[in-house]
């Protein structure tokens, strides 16, 4: 991985969940192992991407605390879903309770937690008001938002700069990645090929009031059933040109110039 990030000259997204670079009962053992490695790099780990939804769940107040300890300023929770049938108000209520103990620790610990908007009926935060109102009062120094641009543009349309202005006091990280419509299905696609253009990460950039740490997301490599597939080591060649490729278009948005 560490030689990996080194090619695409980035740091790592980690996730730290099940099916992932490490599992959150190992991390005490395997996280400083693996900023170790990275560091040998010049490399570190900017969030780690934890699948855990409710307070209660074992390991993430673990995983985080040796997270903060190792520098890791910043943790993704899974994110909240609605179940079918039941009152949205009454559901949001309980996710701003769950998400109140979350900031809780957070704030004990000296961790940032972030909520990633993703599109789909089922997920809580994809309208952007609905997540304004599940994180209600919680300072975003404890939990705050990421900003994804092809979730809210998917989600938003057209009103996707209203997205950017209600969550502008909460955003804390921007997420970036494109798409395209065929018919009605979402196709992912390269940077600066799609519907996500300079615009929407200027008015993110600009509404936040400074810089944002960026995460780019590729996620066009799928396998042969059509979804995300792990890219084999010896074959990484063409996944590492395409997080390349997709970091020059953002700096070149950003006017940072090439690398």
């Amino acid at each position: 991985m560490a030689q990996t990030l080194d090619e695409i000259g980035l740091d790592l997204e980690l996730t730290l969940r099940k099916q992932g670079h490490i599992t959150p009962e190992k991390a005490p053992d395997e996280l400083p192992v693996m900023v170790a490695a990275l560091a040998r790099r010049k490399r570190r780990i900017l969030w780690v991407a934890l699948d855990t939804v409710r307070p209660d769940e074992p390991h993430w107040e673990k995983a985080i605390r040796v997270a903060k300890q190792l520098g890791v300023p910043q943790y993704r929770h899974r994110g909240f879903q609605y179940a079918p049938g039941q009152p949205l108000k009454a559901q949001i209520a309980n996710f701003h309770s769950m998400a109140r103990d979350f900031a809780a620790v957070n704030k004990e610990v000296g961790i940032q937690a972030v909520y990633q908007i993703h599109a789909g009926q089922r997920m809580a935060g994809s309208a952007a008001w609905d997540l304004d109102l599940i994180l209600g009062d919680i300072d975003p120094r404890h939990f705050g938002v990421a900003f994804d641009t092809q979730h809210v543009m998917v989600e938003q349309g057209m009103a996707w700069p209203n997205a950017v202005q209600l969550l502008a006091p909460r955003t804390v990280a921007l997420c970036v990645k494109s798409f395209k419509w065929e018919g009605d299905e979402k196709v992912e696609v390269p940077l600066g090929q799609g519907r996500v253009k300079k615009a929407i990460v200027d008015q993110v950039i600009a509404a936040h009031g400074g810089p944002l740490p960026i995460y780019i997301h590729v996620e066009y490599f799928t396998g042969t059933a059509g979804r995300l597939a792990p890219v084999p080591f010896a074959q990484r060649a063409a996944i590492v040109e395409a997080f390349r490729a997709d970091a020059r278009v953002l700096r070149n948005w950003l006017g940072l110039g090439p690398t």
